[in-house]
């Protein structure tokens, strides 16, 4: 007689900060991916969840540092710390702070990497997203966090660990910084960006889609995101160079200079008419 088969293991992930928005939404994911969820955080685990500690840290298969910015270096060295056998990554928006305790965990030998979900927590799927994979110095962990999303519809962008803060500084911080500054001017102008119906041209509307999350957003992660990048106030210095150069572009050169510049500018930006 054939002894019955002993169900399958089913993989353990925790998720440090997982009483958060995106702590949330990772351990949601990763419910979803098949695993037994534990979630480390002050304010307890979500409903739906087990409650877990940093401990746990040592013999989970995956862990997930999910810590708001201002506490994801420290909480992730408490992490390492543990001597995780599993595979580890944070989801930070902001690596520099990260970069000691990462370099230190591949020195010795844990399998960890770096991810950056170039999302929100208000997403109903990862599907269509972005999210950044950064290699620490462990190739193998970095194709590793690849693969755990896998069949998520997400896409995935691989990078060293040292080009994340530079590139998101030019993308992710200029979005935020000219959002700012457009919503400084409209309030300045008095302009009312709720009472604009049947007035507003798709371009401004466009606008306004950019600006309403930002000014939505925690001023603590707006600003950490910002100060907390050492490549952000170039990358907002070169704004402010190039909006003055729109300006007189405008109204102080001649109309053939415009044609030009847009040009140079599609080219650039490896754009065709």
């Amino acid at each position: 007689m054939r002894k019955p088969r002993r169900p399958a293991r089913r993989p353990t992930a925790l998720v440090v900060g997982g009483r958060g928005r995106m702590g949330r939404l990772f351990a949601r994911w990763l419910k979803g991916r098949r695993f037994h969820v534990l979630v480390a955080d002050p304010a307890g685990a979500p409903a739906g969840f087990a409650k877990g500690s940093l401990d746990d840290a040592a013999g989970a298969d995956v862990v997930v540092v999910a810590a708001s910015l201002s506490r994801a270096a420290e909480v992730l060295s408490d992490v390492v710390a543990r001597h995780p056998k599993g595979l580890v990554f944070d989801i930070a928006s902001v690596k520099t702070p990260l970069v000691p305790t990462l370099e230190e965990a591949v020195r010795r030998g844990l399998a960890i990497a770096s991810v950056h979900p170039m999302f929100g927590p208000d997403v109903a799927s990862f599907r269509g997203h972005d999210l950044i994979v950064c290699d620490c110095g462990n190739a193998a962990a970095a194709r590793r966090v690849r693969t755990l999303f896998v069949g998520s519809g997400v896409k995935v962008a691989a990078m060293p660990l040292a080009e994340h803060d530079p590139g998101v500084a030019r993308t992710r911080g200029l979005t935020h910084a000219l959002a700012l500054g457009v919503a400084a001017a409209l309030a300045v102008l008095e302009v009312e960006m709720k009472k604009l119906d049947g007035r507003a041209s798709t371009s401004f509307r466009r606008l306004v889609e950019l600006v309403e999350p930002i000014l939505d957003q925690e001023a603590e992660l707006t600003w950490t995101i910002q100060t907390g990048n050492p490549h952000s106030e170039e990358a907002l210095l070169q704004l402010e160079r190039e909006m003055t150069a729109v300006r007189k572009l405008f109204f102080h050169e001649p109309p053939e200079r415009l044609d030009a510049a847009l040009a140079g500018l599609r080219k650039a930006l490896h754009r065709r008419r």
